[in-house]
């Protein structure tokens, strides 16, 4: 893994187009302390469409997808600067996703600790509207406390399947029960969680997946398919090693199949079931109004 540090200009995007600027409730900024992942030598890099974006595709990286990370060493400081020169009613109005072009807790996170320094500067600041932690990864519990300690945070974790060997047979990734008890430990200390069945993979039994969905004590749960989510209706999932790698990726009928059973199982719980796009901008605003930030 070739690593880079660098420091940036800006460390909040805003997002007046695309995938988080979208209905019902959009988000007004990403934030990615990273740019690449670790991960993408696993299962997600296969389909991941963050490759196929400019701040890879143009940035001149000396590796491929997944062998090559650049960290934004001054992360932080930037976030703290932005979040202090802004009047509140200005906070108020913040809706951020943690991160939309890299995991936040891919495995270097642990020497660089630059999503955790983030996330004491949220610590800091009570009213903000939303900020969404979504990550694959089991190190996120290591940081429990602080998103305990921040009012407006999701964490919110991806669960592609319930069957291992799929993901064993493609490149793997963390591994399912860990992830499974990450949600149990969020849920159990108070922390608002969504799952993102993203993008939905083939499992076991849409009944036995369903159930252990339902069951874990999330908020929400999202399902999503290669084709919906990947930006460009599967155009990016077409020319992916996932395409290659796996010839039924077209087939998105057990995802429909997945969705449709989870609405009518969750029929009067507190469980909300989106889907793709609505479902990832799906979070009500913690306040009456939520406007885009000039």
């Amino acid at each position: 893994m070739d690593i880079l540090q660098k420091e940036v200009s800006s460390i909040l995007t805003p997002q007046r187009n695309g995938f988080l600027a979208s209905e019902p409730y959009p988000f007004t900024h990403a934030l990615s302390a990273y740019v690449g992942c670790g991960f993408g030598q696993t299962t997600c890099g296969l389909y991941c469409y963050a490759q196929f974006l400019p701040n890879w595709q143009f940035r001149g990286f000396p590796a491929a997808w997944g062998h090559a990370v650049q960290v934004k060493t001054n992360a932080a400081q930037l976030l703290a600067k932005a979040l202090d020169t802004m009047k509140p009613a200005a906070r108020r109005r913040l809706r951020i996703f943690m991160s939309s072009t890299t995991d936040p807790y891919q495995p270097i996170e642990r020497q660089y600790e630059a999503t955790r320094h983030c996330l004491e500067v949220f610590a800091h600041y009570d009213d903000l509207d939303l900020l969404v932690v979504q990550t694959r990864s089991p190190l996120a519990a290591r940081d429990l406390p602080l998103l305990q300690r921040i009012p407006y945070a999701w964490l919110s974790v991806t669960i592609e399947t319930d069957d291992q060997t799929y993901l064993k047979q493609l490149k793997g990734g963390p591994q399912l029960q860990k992830r499974w008890e990450l949600v149990r430990i969020a849920h159990e200390q108070g922390i608002p969680v969504q799952i993102t069945v993203s993008p939905c993979f083939p499992y076991t039994s849409v009944e036995a997946f369903s159930h252990q969905l339902l069951e874990g004590g999330v908020q929400r749960i999202v399902v999503d398919t290669v084709i919906d989510g990947d930006g460009a209706s599967g155009k990016r999932t077409a020319r992916s090693p996932f395409a290659q790698a796996e010839t039924g990726w077209q087939q998105t009928d057990h995802a429909h199949r997945l969705f449709d059973y989870l609405c009518e199982q969750a029929a009067g719980n507190s469980v909300s079931i989106g889907w793709s796009i609505a479902g990832f901008c799906g979070i009500p605003p913690r306040y009456a109004k939520t406007a885009e930030i000039a």
